[in-house]
């Protein structure tokens, strides 16, 4: 026979299983969603909570998980918008040394075909002569080619060094204003299942318009 004390072991349980079901009805995200002790904290009390405050509970989940699928998807736009803001930058700081890189290749290239017409002449001589002007002649315009080479290789690593920095505070952003939301959400889910009305507002006004700047 159960004692009283654990027959309320079971029952708390119970409601922590059922809490825990209603909670997994969250969208899922193909992101890794950011997190903090203060959201784990107050996702363990809403377990606890819902335990207690089965009744009222269904009434709280359905207005605030909504809530919290929307914080989700402002994260996941959001997280969207860094990568893609990163994309379009690095695709012009590349494309506005395309004709850097032109001219890099076309006298490389050309210094290597000069070479051609001295592999053609018959005479040794003239053309280990030819070789040799030609040789003297093209280590310059090669040394001016890796200079050029060098400089721009370097300047566009510092643009899209630049460019990360920027994607990695843009991503840190959104990290900061999901974990922001999404506690902000779970107290006042926690507040409801404490007793606390349900909000009169529509859901959907809580992340259509971000909750913190």
């Amino acid at each position: 026979m159960f004692s009283r004390a654990s027959l309320l072991a079971v029952v708390l349980a119970f409601g922590l299983v059922s809490g825990l079901s209603i909670t997994l009805k969250l969208n899922a995200s193909k992101l890794k969603l950011p997190t903090n002790k203060k959201v784990l904290g107050l996702q363990q009390q809403t377990e606890v909570l819902a335990a207690q405050n089965s009744v009222s509970s269904k009434s709280c989940f359905d207005y605030y998980i909504p809530v919290l699928n929307g914080v989700t998807t402002q994260y996941e736009v959001a997280y969207a918008q860094c990568q893609k803001n990163y994309d379009t930058a690095s695709d012009l700081v590349l494309n506005s040394w395309n004709s850097t890189l032109y001219g890099i290749q076309e006298a490389g290239d050309s210094g290597c075909t000069t070479f051609f017409d001295c592999s053609s002449i018959v005479d040794y001589v003239q053309a280990f002569e030819c070789f040799a002007d030609v040789g003297a002649e093209q280590a310059k315009t090669m040394y001016q080619v890796s200079a050029n080479a060098t400089e721009a290789g370097s300047s566009i690593k510092i643009h899209l060094q630049t460019l990360d920095t920027q994607q990695e505070s843009c991503n840190n952003n959104a990290d900061r204003s999901y974990v922001e939301n999404t506690a902000y959400t779970y107290e006042g889910l926690n507040q409801c299942l404490a007793g606390a009305p349900v909000p009169e507002d529509s859901p959907v006004d809580w992340y259509t318009t971000p909750i913190y700047n």
